[in-house]
């Protein structure tokens, strides 16, 4: 597309950089050392090691140093015969073209100056199995999922996916582990973008729980995939449903680096291809799409409420979502999966609603009176859907009742031990809700008063301080499933906004905040920049905690990366808000006016 006088492209080009001793940047493919663990605490180096990167090389390169964060992993042309594939490599990667949805203006995720792996074709022809999968294909039997052509370190982060990732790092509400174990798998096994990509993240969550993890663990197979990806949709051929997981691959990714602007543009491209594929009424037809909507649908809502904008898929296709979890909750009255996710897509619904309602108000695109009308609305519904999760709630009768594990400091600050106080065994999806609950009602009631030239009303307090005890509550409980600290951030990062400017709760906001960039979640410069304002503490835009205490090296080199990529701006106005997390910073202001 042209976009002004500039051609627009996704995902967007990067000049080669070379390194300090000439050779180019992605050539080298870094080793990676020792396991990780399915907790969400990091590990001491004691685990075995994985495979090498295929050590009989002909030549070596001088070790790149942990400031050469464009450093990557090696694509090895030299692997055992056994080990590759006879299919031509013309075959291997289906061409997409670039159709005006997908030309959408993106930074490229790749690292500044690097096109990883330099895969040659003889290589990456042995990364693919001849004609076993197709695009949808749906066969998910332990014979089809084999991966033993692979190499061996693509084998081994497959294999650390399954056995310590869990939906929960995805940020699903409720179980796809089978979604993200066997149909991704699947699917990656004959797109290779989506291989590297779903490898790259398992490397880069494993690389987070080594002592010793470096970005360039990870980062390699990281470009390789969007290197892949802008040849794939370079190439003419049509879009495919591998295509879409990809890109949702790669915009998980930017989410958990921090840089929410090219999650952005991830998210548009995201957009034009599904809307390419499905409709509103056929993406309900399979799980699979199911849950691809669901993904989707998680990052538009996320753009819409972060920046003030409305969701860029229409209502339709949240009805749909509703209307299908509605019937089979009706229809299988017994089945507590389905009520669940019937209260999942009816949340998603009203948080649709609402990102729509804001983004009209402030555009003349309603009168205040008409607003007026429509809030009263959607605040009959916020409470209906609230009635019908405690009936949910209450059936389940799978609260904690008594919490006997030592307390931690701090626990006069929150107290997390209040019995009943959250679900456990197969339930924990019922926290992630209720915390997710809490944190859209105290934006709802927060923009309605700004919104309404009213003063934030009291109790938004109180509900920030029941988010924060379910948190702590969550982190401490022995039996939590790996990654579900990483589920409920999202919650925590509203409620430390509505917590008292004191020093206690403002210490156990920056321990907390810690703890999650230390479990690879970064937080954008912006949001660290306006809670040192909010706070009046300006070091924590440097780190959380003084003396730099739990600052990971990983963390560091990712932050110093990012840094530097985002030298050069997405200039989009919906980008822009979403860098400045307008929605929401932009009233905290007002709220010191108010006052």
């Amino acid at each position: 597309c042209r976009k002004g006088s500039r051609d627009c492209v996704y995902p967007e080009p990067r000049p080669s950089t070379k390194s300090s001793d000439g050779s180019k940047l992605g050539q080298r493919r870094a080793r990676v050392h020792d396991h990780g663990s399915s907790s969400d605490e990091l590990e001491t180096e004691d685990a075995e090691k994985p495979p090498g990167n295929v050590q009989n090389q002909e030549t070596s390169q001088k070790p790149l140093s942990e400031t050469q964060t464009q450093g990557l992993i090696q694509n090895n042309p030299d692997l055992p015969p056994k080990q590759r594939s006879n299919r031509p490599t013309e075959q291997l990667q289906p061409s997409i073209e670039a159709s005006d949805g997908l030309k959408e203006k993106s930074r490229s995720p790749s690292t500044d100056g690097s096109s990883a792996f330099s895969a040659s074709n003889s290589a990456r022809a042995s990364f693919m199995r001849k004609g076993k999968f197709s695009p949808t294909s749906t066969d998910t039997s332990p014979e089809a999922l084999s991966w033993s052509h692979l190499p061996d370190d693509l084998q081994y982060y497959l294999q650390y996916h399954r056995n310590h990732l869990t939906y929960h790092h995805y940020f699903f509400k409720h179980h796809s582990d089978h979604f993200l174990h066997f149909i991704l798998f699947d699917q990656a096994l004959s797109y290779e973008p989506l291989l590297f990509a779903v490898v790259g993240f398992a490397a880069f969550q494993m690389a987070l729980k080594r002592p010793n993890g470096k970005i360039e663990d990870f980062l390699g197979y990281y470009n390789q995939s969007v290197t892949l990806l802008r040849k794939s949709l370079a190439g003419g051929q049509e879009h495919s449903q591998s295509t879409l997981l990809t890109i949702l691959q790669l915009a998980t990714f930017e989410e958990y680096l921090g840089d929410w602007v090219n999650l952005l543009g991830h998210q548009k491209a995201a957009h034009g291809i599904l809307l390419e594929l499905y409709s509103a009424d056929s993406i309900m037809n399979s799980e699979v799409q199911r849950k691809i909507l669901s993904w989707y649908s998680r990052f538009d809502l996320f753009a819409g409420l972060m920046s003030g904008y409305e969701t860029m898929l229409t209502r339709e296709w949240f009805c749909a979502n509703e209307d299908y979890y509605r019937h089979q909750s009706q229809g299988y009255p017994n089945d507590i999966n389905y009520k669940i996710e019937t209260a999942i897509a009816s949340h998603r619904l009203i948080a649709m609603d609402m990102a729509l309602l804001f983004a009209k108000l402030p555009r003349g695109a309603m009168t205040l009176e008409e607003f007026v009308t429509e809030h009263e609305k959607l605040s009959t519904r916020f409470s209906t859907w609230k009635y019908h999760l405690d009936m949910l709630l209450n059936s389940t009768r799978a609260f904690v009742e008594t919490f006997e594990v030592e307390r931690k400091p701090n626990s006069d600050v929150i107290d997390p031990y209040m019995p009943g106080g959250f679900f456990k065994n197969g339930f924990w999806t019922l926290n992630i809700m209720l915390m997710d609950w809490y944190a859209t009602d105290v934006m709802y009631r927060y923009q309605s008063a700004l919104m309404l030239q009213r003063l934030p009303p009291p109790e938004l307090e109180d509900i920030a301080i029941e988010v924060c005890r379910m948190f702590e509550a969550i982190e401490y409980w022995p039996e939590g499933p790996p990654g579900i600290v990483l589920s409920a951030q999202a919650a925590l990062g509203i409620a430390t906004l509505f917590l008292p400017k004191n020093d206690r709760h403002t210490m156990w906001c920056r321990q907390k905040l810690a703890k999650i960039e230390g479990l690879g979640y970064i937080y954008p410069p912006t949001f660290r920049s306006k809670l040192a304002q909010l706070w009046g503490l300006p070091e924590i835009s440097h780190w959380w905690l003084p003396n730099d205490e739990g600052y990971p090296a990983i963390v560091r080199s990712i932050r110093a990366f990012m840094e530097n990529r985002s030298l050069h701006p997405n200039s989009h106005a919906k980008s822009e808000d979403v860098r400045t997390l307008k929605a929401i910073f932009s009233k905290l202001s007002v709220e010191d006016d108010l006052d």
